[in-house]
Protein backbone atom coordinates (compact mmCIF):
# COMPACT_ATOMS: atom_id res chain seq x y z
CA UNK A 1 0.00 0.00 0.00
CA UNK A 2 1.13 3.53 -0.67
CA UNK A 3 2.03 5.68 2.33
CA UNK A 4 -0.72 7.95 3.51
CA UNK A 5 1.52 11.01 3.72
CA UNK A 6 4.21 11.69 1.13
CA UNK A 7 7.23 13.93 1.57
CA UNK A 8 5.88 16.22 -1.15
CA UNK A 9 2.53 16.56 0.63
CA UNK A 10 4.07 17.22 4.03
CA UNK A 11 6.59 19.73 2.65
CA UNK A 12 3.98 21.56 0.60
CA UNK A 13 1.54 21.63 3.53
CA UNK A 14 4.17 22.92 5.95
CA UNK A 15 5.34 25.66 3.60
CA UNK A 16 1.78 26.60 2.64
CA UNK A 17 0.62 26.84 6.26
CA UNK A 18 3.66 28.94 7.17
CA UNK A 19 3.12 31.31 4.26
CA UNK A 20 -0.61 31.58 4.96
CA UNK A 21 0.02 32.42 8.61
CA UNK A 22 2.52 35.04 7.52
CA UNK A 23 0.06 36.45 4.97
CA UNK A 24 -2.73 36.62 7.55
CA UNK A 25 -0.49 38.27 10.13
CA UNK A 26 0.90 40.80 7.66
CA UNK A 27 -2.57 41.42 6.21
CA UNK A 28 -3.98 42.08 9.66
CA UNK A 29 -1.08 44.42 10.45
CA UNK A 30 -1.57 46.33 7.19
CA UNK A 31 -5.33 46.51 7.67
CA UNK A 32 -5.35 47.75 11.25
CA UNK A 33 -2.27 49.97 11.03
CA UNK A 34 -2.56 51.38 7.51
CA UNK A 35 -5.81 50.77 5.66
CA UNK A 36 -8.18 51.43 8.55
CA UNK A 37 -6.52 54.71 9.63
CA UNK A 38 -6.48 55.85 5.97
CA UNK A 39 -10.18 55.10 5.60
CA UNK A 40 -11.03 56.96 8.79
CA UNK A 41 -8.88 59.92 7.72
CA UNK A 42 -10.54 59.99 4.29
CA UNK A 43 -14.01 59.90 5.88
CA UNK A 44 -13.03 62.72 8.22
CA UNK A 45 -11.80 64.82 5.24
CA UNK A 46 -15.07 64.22 3.36
CA UNK A 47 -17.07 65.18 6.46
CA UNK A 48 -15.06 68.40 6.75
CA UNK A 49 -15.70 69.19 3.07
CA UNK A 50 -19.46 68.61 3.42
CA UNK A 51 -19.72 70.78 6.52
CA UNK A 52 -17.63 73.56 4.99
CA UNK A 53 -19.78 73.43 1.83
CA UNK A 54 -22.97 73.58 3.90
CA UNK A 55 -21.78 76.61 5.92
CA UNK A 56 -20.58 78.37 2.78
CA UNK A 57 -23.88 77.78 0.99
CA UNK A 58 -25.83 79.20 3.95
CA UNK A 59 -23.64 82.33 4.10
CA UNK A 60 -23.71 83.03 0.34
CA UNK A 61 -26.29 85.34 -1.21
CA UNK A 62 -29.15 83.50 -2.95
CA UNK A 63 -27.97 84.74 -6.35
CA UNK A 64 -24.55 83.09 -6.09
CA UNK A 65 -25.68 79.79 -4.61
CA UNK A 66 -26.36 78.13 -8.01
CA UNK A 67 -22.82 78.93 -9.12
CA UNK A 68 -21.45 77.43 -5.91
CA UNK A 69 -23.54 74.27 -6.43
CA UNK A 70 -22.24 73.98 -10.00
CA UNK A 71 -18.64 74.40 -8.83
CA UNK A 72 -19.17 71.72 -6.15
CA UNK A 73 -20.63 69.38 -8.78
CA UNK A 74 -17.77 69.98 -11.22
CA UNK A 75 -14.84 69.93 -8.82
CA UNK A 76 -15.95 67.30 -6.30
CA UNK A 77 -18.80 65.40 -8.08
CA UNK A 78 -21.16 66.21 -5.21
CA UNK A 79 -24.75 67.34 -5.81
CA UNK A 80 -26.08 69.94 -3.35
CA UNK A 81 -29.76 70.83 -3.11
CA UNK A 82 -32.27 72.05 -0.59
CA UNK A 83 -34.89 69.52 0.60
CA UNK A 84 -37.82 69.73 2.92
CA UNK A 85 -37.85 66.23 4.40
CA UNK A 86 -34.70 64.39 5.46
CA UNK A 87 -34.15 60.73 4.58
CA UNK A 88 -33.75 57.90 6.98
CA UNK A 89 -30.38 57.08 8.51
CA UNK A 90 -29.78 53.53 7.23
CA UNK A 91 -26.68 52.29 5.45
CA UNK A 92 -26.00 48.55 5.15
CA UNK A 93 -22.64 46.93 4.47
CA UNK A 94 -20.74 50.18 3.86
CA UNK A 95 -18.06 50.58 6.54
CA UNK A 96 -16.77 53.78 4.95
CA UNK A 97 -20.13 55.52 5.34
CA UNK A 98 -20.23 54.43 8.96
CA UNK A 99 -16.90 56.19 9.44
CA UNK A 100 -18.39 59.22 7.62
CA UNK A 101 -21.41 59.26 9.93
CA UNK A 102 -19.16 59.07 13.00
CA UNK A 103 -16.98 61.93 11.71
CA UNK A 104 -20.06 64.11 11.05
CA UNK A 105 -21.41 63.50 14.53
CA UNK A 106 -18.15 64.63 16.03
CA UNK A 107 -18.14 67.87 14.01
CA UNK A 108 -21.87 68.72 14.29
CA UNK A 109 -23.82 69.75 17.29
CA UNK A 110 -25.85 67.09 19.07
CA UNK A 111 -29.17 68.78 18.23
CA UNK A 112 -28.51 68.80 14.47
CA UNK A 113 -27.25 65.28 13.58
CA UNK A 114 -26.40 64.31 10.03
CA UNK A 115 -28.30 61.53 8.28
CA UNK A 116 -26.58 59.13 5.87
CA UNK A 117 -28.66 56.93 3.57
CA UNK A 118 -28.56 54.98 0.31
CA UNK A 119 -31.28 55.04 -2.33
CA UNK A 120 -32.27 52.50 -4.94
CA UNK A 121 -30.42 54.35 -7.70
CA UNK A 122 -27.09 53.48 -6.03
CA UNK A 123 -26.37 57.01 -4.73
CA UNK A 124 -25.36 57.94 -1.22
CA UNK A 125 -27.04 60.91 0.46
CA UNK A 126 -25.98 62.98 3.45
CA UNK A 127 -28.61 65.31 4.96
CA UNK A 128 -27.25 68.12 7.14
CA UNK A 129 -29.61 70.43 9.04
CA UNK A 130 -28.22 73.98 9.23
CA UNK A 131 -29.82 77.39 9.77
CA UNK A 132 -33.30 75.89 9.74
CA UNK A 133 -32.75 74.23 6.38
CA UNK A 134 -31.95 70.65 5.32
CA UNK A 135 -29.14 70.45 2.80
CA UNK A 136 -28.73 67.20 0.91
CA UNK A 137 -25.34 66.16 -0.49
CA UNK A 138 -25.53 63.31 -3.02
CA UNK A 139 -22.59 61.43 -4.50
CA UNK A 140 -21.97 58.06 -6.14
CA UNK A 141 -19.97 55.10 -4.85
CA UNK A 142 -17.10 56.01 -7.15
CA UNK A 143 -16.32 58.97 -4.95
CA UNK A 144 -15.37 56.63 -2.11
CA UNK A 145 -11.67 55.99 -2.74
CA UNK A 146 -10.85 53.46 0.00
CA UNK A 147 -12.76 50.19 -0.52
CA UNK A 148 -11.75 48.12 2.48
CA UNK A 149 -13.75 45.01 1.57
CA UNK A 150 -12.37 44.81 -1.94
CA UNK A 151 -8.84 45.48 -0.78
CA UNK A 152 -9.06 42.82 1.93
CA UNK A 153 -10.55 40.25 -0.48
CA UNK A 154 -7.88 40.90 -3.10
CA UNK A 155 -5.18 40.65 -0.45
CA UNK A 156 -6.49 37.30 0.82
CA UNK A 157 -6.89 35.79 -2.66
CA UNK A 158 -3.49 36.99 -3.83
CA UNK A 159 -1.83 35.77 -0.64
CA UNK A 160 -3.51 32.36 -0.94
CA UNK A 161 -2.45 31.91 -4.57
CA UNK A 162 1.10 33.04 -3.93
CA UNK A 163 1.36 30.77 -0.88
CA UNK A 164 0.07 27.70 -2.71
CA UNK A 165 2.24 28.25 -5.79
CA UNK A 166 5.33 28.92 -3.69
CA UNK A 167 4.66 25.86 -1.52
CA UNK A 168 4.22 23.67 -4.60
CA UNK A 169 7.43 24.94 -6.20
CA UNK A 170 9.48 24.53 -3.03
CA UNK A 171 8.09 21.07 -2.30
CA UNK A 172 8.69 20.02 -5.89
CA UNK A 173 12.26 21.28 -5.76
CA UNK A 174 12.91 19.31 -2.57
CA UNK A 175 11.11 16.06 -3.44
CA UNK A 176 12.05 15.71 -7.12
CA UNK A 177 15.67 14.65 -6.34
CA UNK A 178 14.38 12.28 -3.65
CA UNK A 179 11.95 10.73 -6.14
CA UNK A 180 14.75 10.24 -8.67
CA UNK A 181 16.86 8.68 -5.94
CA UNK A 182 14.06 6.27 -4.99
CA UNK A 183 13.53 5.26 -8.63
CA UNK A 184 17.25 4.63 -9.08
CA UNK A 185 17.31 2.57 -5.87
CA UNK A 186 14.42 0.45 -7.19
CA UNK A 187 16.34 -0.15 -10.40
CA UNK A 188 19.36 -1.32 -8.42
CA UNK A 189 17.12 -3.64 -6.42
CA UNK A 190 15.76 -5.08 -9.67
CA UNK A 191 19.28 -5.87 -10.88
CA UNK A 192 19.56 -2.96 -13.29
CA UNK A 193 22.16 -0.21 -13.45
CA UNK A 194 20.41 3.19 -13.32
CA UNK A 195 21.58 6.28 -15.13
CA UNK A 196 23.72 8.65 -13.12
CA UNK A 197 21.80 11.16 -11.03
CA UNK A 198 22.53 14.84 -11.76
CA UNK A 199 25.06 16.13 -9.24
CA UNK A 200 23.79 19.70 -9.34
CA UNK A 201 21.57 21.95 -7.26
CA UNK A 202 21.81 22.47 -3.54
CA UNK A 203 24.96 21.23 -1.84
CA UNK A 204 23.25 18.62 0.34
CA UNK A 205 21.28 17.10 -2.56
CA UNK A 206 24.32 17.24 -4.85
CA UNK A 207 26.41 15.43 -2.21
CA UNK A 208 23.66 12.81 -1.81
CA UNK A 209 23.52 12.25 -5.59
CA UNK A 210 27.30 12.02 -5.78
CA UNK A 211 27.48 9.43 -2.99
CA UNK A 212 24.61 7.46 -4.54
CA UNK A 213 26.27 7.43 -7.98
CA UNK A 214 29.53 6.23 -6.42
CA UNK A 215 27.73 3.51 -4.45
CA UNK A 216 25.80 2.38 -7.54
CA UNK A 217 28.99 2.16 -9.55
CA UNK A 218 30.69 0.17 -6.77
CA UNK A 219 27.74 -2.23 -6.54
CA UNK A 220 27.72 -2.71 -10.30
CA UNK A 221 31.46 -3.39 -10.27
CA UNK A 222 31.11 -5.88 -7.41
CA UNK A 223 28.24 -7.64 -9.19
CA UNK A 224 30.28 -7.87 -12.37
CA UNK A 225 33.31 -9.11 -10.44
CA UNK A 226 31.13 -11.66 -8.68
CA UNK A 227 29.80 -12.99 -11.97
CA UNK A 228 33.31 -13.14 -13.41
CA UNK A 229 34.61 -14.87 -10.29
CA UNK A 230 31.81 -17.45 -10.29
CA UNK A 231 32.33 -18.12 -13.97
CA UNK A 232 36.04 -18.61 -13.34
CA UNK A 233 35.37 -20.82 -10.32
CA UNK A 234 32.95 -22.86 -12.40
CA UNK A 235 35.52 -23.41 -15.12
CA UNK A 236 38.46 -23.97 -12.78
CA UNK A 237 36.59 -26.35 -10.48
CA UNK A 238 34.60 -28.32 -13.02
CA UNK A 239 37.67 -29.20 -15.07
CA UNK A 240 39.48 -31.02 -12.21
CA UNK A 241 36.16 -32.42 -11.01
CA UNK A 242 35.61 -33.82 -14.47
CA UNK A 243 39.06 -35.42 -14.46
CA UNK A 244 38.43 -36.76 -10.96
CA UNK A 245 35.08 -38.18 -12.04
CA UNK A 246 36.70 -39.85 -15.05
CA UNK A 247 39.44 -41.32 -12.86
CA UNK A 248 36.88 -42.66 -10.41
CA UNK A 249 34.97 -44.25 -13.26
CA UNK A 250 38.12 -45.98 -14.49
CA UNK A 251 38.87 -47.20 -10.97
CA UNK A 252 35.32 -48.50 -10.60
CA UNK A 253 35.75 -50.56 -13.78
CA UNK A 254 38.92 -52.15 -12.43
CA UNK A 255 37.74 -52.67 -8.87
CA UNK A 256 34.34 -52.15 -7.24
CA UNK A 257 34.52 -50.43 -3.87
CA UNK A 258 32.00 -48.68 -1.58
CA UNK A 259 34.59 -45.93 -1.10
CA UNK A 260 34.64 -45.21 -4.82
CA UNK A 261 30.84 -45.06 -4.88
CA UNK A 262 30.83 -42.53 -2.03
CA UNK A 263 33.50 -40.46 -3.79
CA UNK A 264 31.48 -40.43 -7.01
CA UNK A 265 28.44 -39.29 -5.02
CA UNK A 266 30.46 -36.50 -3.38
CA UNK A 267 31.76 -35.33 -6.77
CA UNK A 268 28.18 -35.23 -8.12
CA UNK A 269 27.05 -33.21 -5.10
CA UNK A 270 29.91 -30.74 -5.61
CA UNK A 271 28.94 -30.31 -9.25
CA UNK A 272 25.30 -29.76 -8.24
CA UNK A 273 26.28 -27.19 -5.59
CA UNK A 274 28.50 -25.28 -8.02
CA UNK A 275 25.69 -25.23 -10.57
CA UNK A 276 23.19 -23.93 -7.97
CA UNK A 277 25.57 -21.14 -6.93
CA UNK A 278 26.07 -20.09 -10.55
CA UNK A 279 22.32 -20.13 -11.08
CA UNK A 280 21.80 -17.91 -8.01
CA UNK A 281 24.30 -15.40 -9.42
CA UNK A 282 22.65 -15.43 -12.86
CA UNK A 283 19.24 -14.88 -11.23
CA UNK A 284 20.16 -11.20 -10.72
CA UNK A 285 20.03 -10.56 -14.47
CA UNK A 286 16.66 -9.39 -15.85
CA UNK A 287 15.20 -11.45 -18.67
CA UNK A 288 13.31 -10.08 -21.67
CA UNK A 289 9.52 -10.34 -21.46
CA UNK A 290 7.55 -12.49 -23.91
CA UNK A 291 3.86 -13.00 -24.60
CA UNK A 292 3.12 -16.57 -23.44
CA UNK A 293 0.15 -18.82 -22.74
CA UNK A 294 0.51 -19.46 -19.01
CA UNK A 295 -1.64 -22.62 -18.99
CA UNK A 296 0.45 -24.27 -21.73
CA UNK A 297 3.69 -23.42 -19.94
CA UNK A 298 2.42 -24.79 -16.61
CA UNK A 299 1.19 -27.97 -18.30
CA UNK A 300 4.70 -28.57 -19.65
CA UNK A 301 6.21 -28.10 -16.21
CA UNK A 302 3.60 -30.40 -14.66
CA UNK A 303 4.37 -33.09 -17.23
CA UNK A 304 8.06 -32.97 -16.29
CA UNK A 305 7.18 -33.23 -12.58
CA UNK A 306 4.86 -36.16 -13.29
CA UNK A 307 7.71 -37.96 -15.02
CA UNK A 308 9.74 -37.80 -11.81
CA UNK A 309 6.86 -38.56 -9.39
CA UNK A 310 3.92 -40.10 -11.23
CA UNK A 311 0.43 -39.45 -9.84
CA UNK A 312 1.44 -36.80 -7.29
CA UNK A 313 0.86 -33.52 -9.11
CA UNK A 314 -2.30 -31.89 -10.46
CA UNK A 315 -2.87 -28.66 -12.39
CA UNK A 316 -5.79 -26.48 -11.33
CA UNK A 317 -6.39 -23.49 -13.62
CA UNK A 318 -9.29 -21.26 -12.57
CA UNK A 319 -10.80 -18.36 -14.46
CA UNK A 320 -10.59 -17.62 -18.18
CA UNK A 321 -7.57 -18.70 -20.28
CA UNK A 322 -4.57 -16.61 -19.37
CA UNK A 323 -1.91 -14.99 -21.54
CA UNK A 324 0.71 -12.73 -20.00
CA UNK A 325 3.96 -10.98 -20.78
CA UNK A 326 6.46 -12.82 -18.60
CA UNK A 327 10.06 -13.97 -18.51
CA UNK A 328 9.53 -17.61 -19.55
CA UNK A 329 12.89 -19.03 -18.43
CA UNK A 330 12.63 -17.36 -15.02
CA UNK A 331 9.07 -18.60 -14.54
CA UNK A 332 10.06 -22.12 -15.56
CA UNK A 333 12.92 -22.17 -13.09
CA UNK A 334 10.84 -20.76 -10.23
CA UNK A 335 7.96 -23.20 -10.66
CA UNK A 336 10.37 -26.11 -11.15
CA UNK A 337 12.17 -25.22 -7.92
CA UNK A 338 8.87 -24.95 -6.04
CA UNK A 339 7.66 -28.32 -7.36
CA UNK A 340 10.96 -30.03 -6.57
CA UNK A 341 11.00 -28.49 -3.11
CA UNK A 342 7.44 -29.68 -2.41
CA UNK A 343 8.12 -33.20 -3.75
CA UNK A 344 11.26 -33.46 -1.63
CA UNK A 345 9.93 -32.17 1.72
CA UNK A 346 6.13 -32.55 1.71
CA UNK A 347 6.16 -36.34 1.82
CA UNK A 348 3.40 -38.50 0.32
CA UNK A 349 0.27 -36.75 -0.88
CA UNK A 350 -1.01 -34.92 -3.92
CA UNK A 351 0.43 -31.59 -4.95
CA UNK A 352 -1.59 -28.86 -6.64
CA UNK A 353 -0.17 -26.46 -9.18
CA UNK A 354 -2.73 -23.63 -9.10
CA UNK A 355 -3.24 -20.79 -11.57
CA UNK A 356 -5.72 -18.05 -10.74
CA UNK A 357 -6.38 -14.92 -12.76
CA UNK A 358 -7.83 -11.78 -11.21
CA UNK A 359 -8.48 -8.21 -12.26
CA UNK A 360 -5.47 -7.19 -10.18
CA UNK A 361 -3.01 -9.70 -11.64
CA UNK A 362 -2.09 -13.36 -11.73
CA UNK A 363 -1.36 -15.93 -9.02
CA UNK A 364 0.55 -19.19 -9.46
CA UNK A 365 0.84 -21.43 -6.42
CA UNK A 366 2.22 -24.81 -5.39
CA UNK A 367 0.19 -26.38 -2.58
CA UNK A 368 1.19 -29.48 -0.64
CA UNK A 369 -0.13 -31.51 2.28
CA UNK A 370 3.14 -31.85 4.17
CA UNK A 371 4.05 -30.94 7.74
CA UNK A 372 4.16 -27.23 6.92
CA UNK A 373 6.68 -24.53 7.78
CA UNK A 374 6.71 -22.81 11.19
CA UNK A 375 5.61 -19.18 11.08
CA UNK A 376 8.97 -17.93 12.37
CA UNK A 377 10.78 -19.60 9.45
CA UNK A 378 8.55 -18.64 6.49
CA UNK A 379 10.87 -15.80 5.54
CA UNK A 380 14.08 -17.53 6.56
CA UNK A 381 13.54 -20.35 4.03
CA UNK A 382 14.29 -17.85 1.24
CA UNK A 383 17.79 -17.19 2.55
CA UNK A 384 20.66 -18.91 0.71
CA UNK A 385 21.79 -22.22 2.26
CA UNK A 386 19.02 -22.13 4.88
CA UNK A 387 17.46 -25.49 5.65
CA UNK A 388 14.81 -26.52 8.13
CA UNK A 389 16.91 -29.54 9.04
CA UNK A 390 19.62 -28.19 11.40
CA UNK A 391 21.78 -31.27 10.90
CA UNK A 392 22.61 -30.22 7.32
CA UNK A 393 22.31 -33.88 6.27
CA UNK A 394 22.30 -34.12 2.48
CA UNK A 395 20.13 -37.20 2.68
CA UNK A 396 17.25 -35.12 4.08
CA UNK A 397 17.41 -32.22 1.67
CA UNK A 398 19.20 -30.32 -1.06
CA UNK A 399 21.69 -27.49 -1.00
CA UNK A 400 19.32 -24.92 0.50
CA UNK A 401 19.42 -22.73 -2.61
CA UNK A 402 16.16 -23.66 -4.36
CA UNK A 403 13.87 -21.10 -2.70
CA UNK A 404 16.66 -18.48 -2.62
CA UNK A 405 17.01 -18.80 -6.39
CA UNK A 406 13.22 -18.62 -6.79
CA UNK A 407 12.96 -15.39 -4.79
CA UNK A 408 15.95 -13.78 -6.51
CA UNK A 409 14.48 -14.58 -9.93
CA UNK A 410 11.06 -13.26 -8.88
CA UNK A 411 12.36 -10.01 -7.43
CA UNK A 412 14.57 -9.39 -10.45
CA UNK A 413 11.53 -9.67 -12.75
CA UNK A 414 9.32 -7.53 -10.47
CA UNK A 415 7.24 -10.41 -9.10
CA UNK A 416 6.47 -11.37 -5.50
CA UNK A 417 6.76 -14.76 -3.80
CA UNK A 418 5.46 -15.70 -0.36
CA UNK A 419 4.87 -18.78 1.82
CA UNK A 420 1.43 -19.21 3.37
CA UNK A 421 0.07 -21.99 5.62
CA UNK A 422 -2.99 -24.06 4.70
CA UNK A 423 -5.89 -24.42 7.09
CA UNK A 424 -5.99 -28.20 6.66
CA UNK A 425 -2.21 -28.54 7.03
CA UNK A 426 0.59 -28.13 4.58
CA UNK A 427 2.13 -25.19 2.80
CA UNK A 428 1.23 -22.97 -0.15
CA UNK A 429 3.93 -21.03 -1.99
CA UNK A 430 2.38 -18.28 -4.11
CA UNK A 431 3.96 -16.34 -6.95
CA UNK A 432 2.17 -13.05 -7.71
CA UNK A 433 2.40 -11.06 -10.95
CA UNK A 434 1.23 -7.44 -11.28
CA UNK A 435 -1.83 -6.66 -13.38
CA UNK A 436 0.12 -5.00 -16.20
CA UNK A 437 1.65 -8.36 -17.16
CA UNK A 438 -1.76 -9.73 -18.21
CA UNK A 439 -2.80 -9.55 -21.85
CA UNK A 440 -6.40 -8.28 -22.14
CA UNK A 441 -6.94 -7.80 -18.41
CA UNK A 442 -10.26 -6.59 -17.03
CA UNK A 443 -10.90 -3.50 -14.96
CA UNK A 444 -9.61 -3.61 -11.39
CA UNK A 445 -11.69 -3.06 -8.28
CA UNK A 446 -12.10 0.74 -7.80
CA UNK A 447 -11.72 0.48 -4.02
CA UNK A 448 -8.51 -1.52 -3.67
CA UNK A 449 -7.36 -0.93 -7.27
CA UNK A 450 -6.75 -4.64 -7.68
CA UNK A 451 -3.79 -4.64 -5.29
CA UNK A 452 -3.04 -8.34 -5.74
CA UNK A 453 0.50 -8.11 -4.40
CA UNK A 454 -0.69 -6.33 -1.27
CA UNK A 455 -3.56 -8.81 -0.85
CA UNK A 456 -1.14 -11.75 -1.06
CA UNK A 457 1.07 -10.07 1.53
CA UNK A 458 -1.50 -9.65 4.32
CA UNK A 459 -4.35 -12.09 3.63
CA UNK A 460 -4.27 -15.06 6.00
CA UNK A 461 -6.00 -18.47 5.85
CA UNK A 462 -8.74 -17.87 8.41
CA UNK A 463 -12.20 -19.39 8.58
CA UNK A 464 -14.92 -17.72 6.46
CA UNK A 465 -16.31 -14.50 7.89
CA UNK A 466 -13.07 -13.51 9.62
CA UNK A 467 -10.33 -11.38 8.10
CA UNK A 468 -6.86 -11.08 9.47
CA UNK A 469 -3.92 -8.86 8.68
CA UNK A 470 -1.96 -5.93 10.00
CA UNK A 471 -4.15 -3.10 11.20
CA UNK A 472 -2.76 -0.71 8.57
CA UNK A 473 -3.55 -3.21 5.75
CA UNK A 474 -6.91 -4.54 6.90
CA UNK A 475 -9.91 -4.08 4.63
CA UNK A 476 -13.34 -3.49 6.04
CA UNK A 477 -15.68 -6.47 6.19
CA UNK A 478 -18.07 -4.61 3.87
CA UNK A 479 -15.44 -4.17 1.20
CA UNK A 480 -14.09 -7.69 1.73
CA UNK A 481 -17.52 -9.09 0.90
CA UNK A 482 -17.66 -7.12 -2.36
CA UNK A 483 -14.09 -7.05 -3.69
CA UNK A 484 -13.54 -10.09 -5.99
CA UNK A 485 -9.76 -9.84 -5.74
CA UNK A 486 -9.70 -9.96 -1.95
CA UNK A 487 -12.40 -12.60 -1.56
CA UNK A 488 -10.87 -14.91 -4.17
CA UNK A 489 -7.30 -14.64 -2.93
CA UNK A 490 -8.31 -15.06 0.71
CA UNK A 491 -10.45 -18.04 -0.23
CA UNK A 492 -7.52 -19.56 -2.12
CA UNK A 493 -5.29 -19.27 0.93
CA UNK A 494 -7.75 -20.92 3.31
CA UNK A 495 -9.14 -23.56 0.94
CA UNK A 496 -8.69 -27.09 2.16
Amino acid sequence: MKPRHTLFRRTALTVAVGLLVFQLASGAAIFFNLMLPLAQRSADDLAALLLLSARTWVELPPTTRPDFQAELRTSHRIELRLVSTPLGDEVAHHPYLNYLRAALRVRLEAESPARVAETADGLFHVDIAMAGRVLRFSFSKDLIAPRLGHALAWSIVAGLLVSLITAWLLARRITAPVARLAQAARQIGAGERPAQLPESGEQELADLARVFNLTAAQLAARRENQSTLLAGVSHDLRSPLGRLKMALGMLAEERASPLIVRMERDVAEMESLIGAQLELARAQEREAMEDRDIDVLLAELLEAAEARSPGQTHLRAEGPPCRARIAPLALRRIVTNLLENALRYAGPGRLQLVRRRYAGGLLIGVRDQGPGIPAAMREAVFRPFFRLDPSRNRATGGSGLGLAIARQLAETQGWKIAVKPRLSGGTSVWLAFPGETLVGQSEACPTCNGDLLGTLRFAQPTPPGRWRGRRSDRRSVGHASLCPTYVSVAASLRRR
